[in-house]
């Protein structure tokens, strides 16, 4: 792999952790210039789509239109970098064979990693393309990846390679994520006499209670073997205009981890006439005068790719080669992989340098130097038995 320069991927890696793109809080404009820059550096064509002010969905290609193509994803915003620094986030710290800095691991170095790779492999393959997709907004509503899909038409993509940190694992298989929230609307009265009512805070506590019993129930349940199970999480709850006050209004947030084929939509209207039903029969003052509505907020879907398809098999062996385990094995986070899988119908896999456990969305966070050397020499690898397998010259 004598085509990459690690001592390159690494100054990238700074250059992009520098760049910031806190989110919510913050845009990513000066993340993506960074990464524009990287990728026409190396040759890469580059197109902007722009998403809102200062939010721009980037893509770079190499190789020719109309051969078969490898898509990479990313995303160029991070999380905000709270407290709890040794020093400044957005000032990386090269050290102890690690980079430290808010977005080294989640996931600045694998956006290095993957640009360093294509470079590399469009230099010995030239009649492969390459893309990567790199979508703003992943961290918080996905905005970036919607806007994107309708203008991600790849007929000849044969694969999909998403470059978040799974410690250098090969996922094949992904939990989604989905944000619900759920409305409910009772009726004011003074609090010395609240049975003349409707609390919707009341009525929160036991749709509270009705998601906690979910989540038992899915805990229960004989776990998927990558996956494990389905979650449930009540996020925030937010009502009342005063404690003499019975509570007019309350808003539950709810997160959903979803399994792959799972219906948000669906998974929130069972929710609400569960929680209607229970409310008629709760015997709460004024339950007749509550109503309660919901929305899907957010949605995120999974996926599950054989662990057989060759850009799984392709991946475990260039990692392994390179001296890391190369498992292969399921992710319990969320990532954008699903719209891919569902928009493009491709194997999709997850790998990336860094470790989204341990190491990401937190104080400190840190990609170890090693991961970037062997991701991106498995991505360059992974490309080139894919070529073989294509028939690419």
């Amino acid at each position: 792999m004598a085509s990459l320069d690690l001592d390159r991927i690494i100054a990238d890696t700074c250059d992009l952790i520098r760049a910031g793109g806190e989110n919510p809080g913050d845009t990513e404009e000066r993340s993506v210039a960074a990464l524009r820059g990287i990728a026409e550096r190396t040759g890469a064509a580059v197109t902007l789509q722009e998403v809102a002010p200062g939010r721009q969905n980037l893509r770079a290609a190499m190789g020719p239109e109309g051969a078969p193509t490898i898509l990479f994803l990313g995303h160029s915003d991070v999380v905000p970098a709270g407290e709890g620094w040794s020093g400044a986030p957005f000032e990386p710290r090269v050290a102890d064979d690690r980079i430290v800095g808010r977005g080294s691991t989640d996931m600045k170095g694998g956006l290095a990693a993957v640009i360093a790779a294509m470079a590399a492999v469009s230099r010995v393959v030239p009649g492969i393309r390459l893309e990567l997709l790199c979508t703003v907004d992943e961290e918080d509503r996905a905005t970036g990846v919607h806007a994107a899909l309708p203008e991600l038409d790849m007929p000849d993509a044969i694969a999909c390679i998403v470059a978040e940190p799974t410690d250098l694992d090969v996922v094949v298989a992904c939990r989604g994520a989905s944000n619900l929230i759920v409305d409910l609307v009772g009726a004011s009265a003074h609090a010395g006499r609240p049975e003349e009512g409707a609390s919707a805070i009341s009525a929160a506590s036991r749709l509270v209670q009705l998601v906690d019993a979910r989540h038992a129930d899915a805990r229960a349940a004989d776990p998927d073997p990558l996956l494990g199970s389905a979650s449930w999480n009540v996020g925030t709850i937010t009502g009342g205009s005063g404690t003499s006050m019975v509570p007019r209004q309350c808003t539950v947030t709810v997160d959903r981890r979803t399994m792959p084929g799972e219906d948000p939509e669906a998974i929130l209207a069972e929710l609400l006439d569960d929680a209607r039903a229970d409310l008629a029969a709760s015997g709460i003052a004024g339950a007749e005068r509550i109503t309660l509505t919901g929305r899907v907020d957010m949605a995120m879907p999974g996926f599950r790719t054989s662990p057989e398809a060759a850009v799984a098999t392709s991946a475990a062996a260039a990692v392994q080669r390179f001296g890391a385990p190369g498992r292969t094995t399921g992710w319990t986070a969320a990532c954008e992989g699903g719209f891919i899988a569902e928009h493009l119908g491709v194997p999709t896999i997850i790998l990336g340098p860094g470790d989204v456990t341990t190491q990401a969305h937190q104080p400190d966070e840190y990609v170890p130097v090693a991961h970037l050397d062997i991701a991106a020499k498995a991505y360059v690898l992974t490309v080139l038995r894919l070529s073989e397998q294509a028939q690419v010259r």
